[in-house]
C-alpha cells in the first residue's frame, strides 16, 4: 500500500474529484480534495499533527475566491511541520509572469492548464521520488542520532539495569517500533528471563523461555538474528513464548546478544509503526545490539572486578588485623625503602601527630636518618632475594641495654627487578635479661652454697690461730721484734674473718625489716658518709632527685649498703680515669610499671663485655689485688632482689658505667 498523502484544491469540485480519482487510480496514492484556500488550510493543518503525518504533496490551484493558491503557498512554506511539503501550481493563464511568482513563492512546479493527467502523473512522481528520499534520509539521520545516544547511554554506565533500560527505550527511538524487551539467560533456572521491556508491554507479562523453545529461544540457542513481517507464520512462534498475553504482534526483529562468543541473551523489538522492518532497521537493530552486549560484558567486567577489589579489601583488612594483633613491631618496604604498610604496634613506637607513614622511606621515618642505617641487611635481600637475620643493641632512654632480633624477608612484586620485604623486630630484652637473672641466680645458690661450707670450715682455725696470736702478744714486749711479727698474724687473721663473714653474709638469708620511706632520703644519707673520699678524689656529683617521687616499703639500711657500694664503685671507677671525674644521680618514677627508678652514672674507664657479664658474680673484681673482696656488686643484687627490683649495668670502656636500680612502689619480702 502508497502511503504517500496528496492534496487536491481546486475551486471547482469537478476538477478536484476527477483529478483525485485519477492518481488514487493509478498510482495509488491517498488523495484528499478541497475546493478552497480556507479549507485546504484547515485540512492541512489537521494532518501535520496525525500519526500518518503531513501532507507529501499538494496540487494547488492558482486563482480561487477568497484565499487565493499564492496565499496557501505562502501558509505552507511558513509552517514548521509542512517543510517537506512538495506543491504543483495549476493555472489557466500561460502567461510567464505568473510562472515566475509562483516559483518565486516557493512551487515545486507549475501546469498550465488543459493539462493531460498522465503528463500530471508523471510530474508528481518526479516531485515525489527526490521528497520520499529526503524523507528516508531525516528518518535514518534521526534513527543513526537515536542510536548514538542510547550508545552513550549505555556505555556510560555500569549498571546493568541502567543499560537494560537504556536498551529497550532505545529500540523504540531507533526503530519506531511499538515496543522492545531484553531476555538475559539465568543458568540456575535454565531459561530466559525478561529483564526490562518498554512499550506496550511490561517484563512481567513475559514468561520464563527455555532455550530452543520459541522464536526467543531459538534465537538463543542457534545464535542467529530473525526479522519476520509475518511471525505468527513462523514454524518455531509459540504465543505463549514470544509474547505477552493479549499482545497482537504484526512484525519482529529478535537478535543474540553475544560476550565472547557465548550467547547471554535475547533483544526483542516488536511492531514496526511504518510496516514491516526493513534492511536499514535490521542494521540499526545490530548495532543496538552489540552496543547492548559491550555495554552488559563492561558492566559484567566492573561487578566482577568491584567484587575482586571487595575480597582483596576484606583479605588485605583480615590480614591488616593479624598483623596488628602480632605484638612485634612489622613493616614492609619497596625497593627504593619506600614503607608500603606499618602495623600498629610499630605506629604506636612514633609520636601521635607524626606524618602517616607509608609512603615514607624507612631510615628517616623511623630514625631520622638521611642514609640507611649501618646495622640493616635489607639491602642485601634487595640485592639477592634471601632473607637476613641480625641483631641490634643500643642503649634505651631509661639507660637500660636494649636488644632486638630483626629478620627480613623477600616479597616479589609484579616485576622482577623491584622485589620487596617485609620487616619483623622482637624485642630481646627482656628475654635475655631474665637468661642472665637465672644463669646469675644458679651460680649464687651455687656459690652460697660453697661459701656457707667454707666459711664454717676457716672459722674454726682462725680463731685458733687469732687466739694464739693474742696470747702470744700478751707474753711478748711491744718492743720486741716479733711483737711486729705476732701483730701482722692478728691482722690478717682479722682480715681473713671480715671475708669470712661476707661470705656468711652472702650465704644466709638476712632478715629485712621493711619501713614506709623517701629513696632520694636513702641516697643522700649515702652521699654523705662518702663525701669525704669524694671530695679528696676532686669528683663532682650531680644530682636530679625527683621531688614527686612516691614512698616505697624497703629495708633502708640495706638499701644504703647498695648505694655507698655503687657509689665507692664510681669513685674508684673515675680515679682510674684520666678525666675530670664526675658522677650522676638520677631517681625519677615509672609511672607505668609502677615503679621508681634510680641511676648512678659515672664517667670512669668503664668495662668490656666480658667484665660487665661476671661483675654481680661472688669474688669478681676488676679492681687490684687487696682492693676489694669481690663480694659488694653480689651482695647488692641480693638486696634489690630481696625487694622485688632489679639492677643492671650499661658500660663501655672509657665511656663510663651507669647502674640502673629499678624498686617497686609496694614491696613483699621474699
Amino acid at each position: 500500500m502508497n502511503h504517500t498523502q496528496i492534496l487536491v484544491v481546486d475551486d471547482e469540485p469537478e476538477i478536484a474529484t476527477s483529478l483525485a480519482d485519477y492518481l488514487s487510480k493509478k498510482a495509488g496514492y491517498q488523495v484528499f480534495t478541497a475546493n478552497d484556500g480556507q479549507d485546504a488550510m484547515a485540512l492541512l493543518e489537521a494532518k501535520a499533527t496525525s500519526p500518518a503525518g503531513p501532507v507529501d504533496l499538494v496540487v494547488l490551484d492558482r486563482r480561487m475566491p477568497g484565499v487565493s493558491g499564492l496565499d496557501v503557498l505562502t501558509w505552507i512554506r511558513e509552517h514548521p511541520s509542512l517543510s517537506y511539503t512538495r506543491v504543483v501550481m495549476l493555472t489557466g493563464i500561460s502567461g510567464s509572469q505568473d510562472k515566475v511568482e509562483a516559483l518565486a513563492a516557493g512551487a515545486d512546479d507549475y501546469i498550465t492548464k488543459p493539462y493531460h493527467p498522465q503528463e500530471l502523473l508523471a510530474r508528481v512522481n518526479t516531485i515525489l521520488r527526490p521528497q520520499r528520499l529526503e524523507k528516508q534520509l531525516q528518518r535514518q539521520g534521526k534513527q543513526l542520532a537515536a542510536l548514538n545516544r542510547v550508545s552513550n547511554e549505555t556505555t556510560t554506565s555500569l549498571d546493568a539495569g541502567q543499560i537494560l533500560t537504556a536498551v529497550v527505550e532505545g529500540v523504540r527511538a531507533v526503530l519506531a517500533a511499538q515496543t522492545g524487551a531484553v531476555f538475559l539467560w539465568e543458568q540456575s533456572q535454565g531459561t530466559l528471563h525478561c529483564r526490562a521491556a518498554s512499550g506496550a508491554v511490561s517484563a512481567e507479562g513475559f514468561v520464563r523461555v527455555p532455550a530452543g523453545s520459541g522464536l526467543i529461544g531459538t534465537v538463543f540457542s542457534r545464535q542467529r538474528p530473525l526479522r519476520s513481517s509475518e511471525p505468527h507464520e513462523e514454524e518455531m512462534f509459540r504465543p505463549e513464548l514470544d509474547i505477552p498475553a493479549g499482545f497482537s504482534l504484526s512484525s519482529l526483529l529478535a537478535r543474540p546478544l553475544v560476550m565472547r562468543g557465548r550467547a547471554i541473551g535475547v533483544l526483542w523489538a516488536a511492531n514496526n509503526a511504518g510496516g514491516p522492518f526493513s534492511d536499514t532497521d535490521e542494521d540499526l537493530f545490530a548495532s543496538l545490539a552489540g552496543t547492548a552486549s559491550r555495554a552488559l560484558e563492561n558492566a559484567s567486567l566492573f561487578q566482577s572486578v568491584r567484587a575482586r577489589q571487595q575480597e582483596l579489601q576484606e583479605s588485605h583488612n583480615r590480614l591488616q588485623a593479624v598483623i596488628n594483633g602480632i605484638l612485634h613491631p612489622i613493616y614492609t618496604i619497596d625497593s627504593d625503602w619506600r614503607l608500603v604498610a606499618v602495623n600498629r604496634q610499630k605506629e604506636e613506637e612514633l609520636e601521635p601527630d607524626s606524618a602517616p607513614l607509608p609512603g615514607r622511606v624507612c631510615y628517616e621515618a623511623f630514625f631520622e636518618r638521611e642514609t640507611p642505617c649501618d646495622h640493616c641487611q635489607v639491602s642485601r635481600l634487595l640485592d639477592d632475594g634471601q632473607p637476613h637475620h641480625w641483631a641490634v643493641r643500643w642503649l634505651g632512654e631509661d639507660h637500660l641495654p636494649r636488644e632486638w632480633e630483626i629478620n627480613a624477608y623477600p616479597l616479589p612484586g609484579q616485576q622482577a627487578d623491584t622485589p620487596s620485604a617485609v620487616v619483623v623486630w622482637q624485642d630481646r630484652t627482656e628475654e635475655r635479661r631474665l637468661e642472665s637473672s637465672l644463669m646469675q641466680a644458679g651460680k649464687l645458690a651455687a656459690i652460697g652454697q660453697l661459701a656457707a661450707g667454707v666459711a664454717h670450715e676457716i672459722n674454726n682455725p682462725l680463731t685458733a690461730i687469732n687466739t694464739n696470736a693474742e696470747i702470744l702478744k700478751m707474753f711478748i714486749p711491744p718492743e720486741e721484734d716479733l711483737y711486729e711479727s705476732v701483730d701482722l698474724i692478728a691482722r690478717a687473721v682479722e682480715r681473713a674473718s671480715n671475708v669470712v663473714r661476707g661470705l656468711l653474709d652472702f650465704a644466709r638469708q638476712n632478715q629485712y625489716s621493711f619501713e614506709s620511706g623517701n629513696v632520694n632520703q636513702s641516697i643522700l644519707q649515702a652521699l654523705h658518709l662518702v663525701s669525704y673520699q669524694l671530695k679528696s678524689a676532686d669528683i663532682t656529683v650531680a644530682r636530679q632527685l625527683d621531688d614527686t617521687l612516691p614512698e616505697i616499703h624497703a629495708s633502708w639500711e640495706h638499701l644504703k649498703t647498695v648505694w655507698l657500694n655503687l657509689l665507692v664503685n664510681a669513685r674508684d671507677a673515675v680515679v682510674k680515669g684520666n678525666k675530670r671525674g664526675q658522677i650522676e644521680i638520677i631517681s625519677r618514677p615509672v609511672p607505668d610499671a609502677d615503679e621508681v627508678q634510680i641511676i648512678i652514672r659515672d664517667n670512669g674507664i668503664g668495662m668490656s663485655p666480658a667484665e660487665a657479664s661476671h661483675i654481680f658474680e661472688p669474688f669478681y673484681t676488676t679492681k687490684d689485688p687487696g682492693q676489694g673482696t669481690g663480694l659488694g656488686l653480689a651482695t647488692s643484687q641480693r638486696i634489690i632482689q630481696q625487694h622485688g627490683g632489679t639492677i643492671e649495668v650499661a658500660t663501655e670502656p672509657n665511656e663510663g658505667t651507669t647502674f640502673i636500680v629499678r624498686l617497686p612502689q609496694q614491696t613483699l619480702l621474699r
